[in-house]
């Protein structure tokens, strides 16, 4: 059994189109090689909707946070990349947006790539060890 496609907008019209031409369903699914029911479904909706295009992005659930948070989060974060999550959530509640829950704003921080507090520039390991003093060579045994 073959997965399940979503048909993209052009093959959409063309079977809107191909139908308001007068080809029959079998002619339209031989030609194009979609199955019949596909055809038919989708000159269905065209004819009740007067759309070909799938609402299926409009469906789900709203994302409470916006781009322009998400930016503002980001500006937050770099301001003071030890900060922590309580004092993040605590910046981020003060300000214009809505207020998010600290579990929420903790899942965008991950999902935005943030999963260290070091600060961005990591100080370079010593190019000496204090036993040997600076850079001295090894002794030979």
């Amino acid at each position: 059994m073959t997965g399940y496609q979503d048909l993209s907008e052009f093959e959409r019209v063309v079977i809107v189109g191909a139908r308001e031409m007068g080809h029959s369903i079998s002619e339209v699914a031989m030609k194009f090689r979609f199955s019949r029911t596909t055809i038919s479904r989708v000159y269905r909706e065209y004819q009740e909707s007067g759309k070909t295009s799938i609402l299926r992005h409009l469906c789900g659930r709203i994302k409470i946070m916006q781009e322009r948070d998400q930016r503002r989060l980001t500006r937050i974060i770099k301001r003071d990349r030890r900060a922590t999550l309580l004092q993040i959530a605590a910046d981020f509640n003060a300000g214009p947006s809505t207020s998010v829950s600290v579990r929420t704003i903790q899942r965008k921080i991950i999902d935005m790539g943030f999963r260290s507090r070091r600060p961005i520039r990591v100080s370079l390991i010593q190019s000496f060890t204090p036993r040997l003093g600076p850079s001295t060579p090894a002794p030979d045994c």
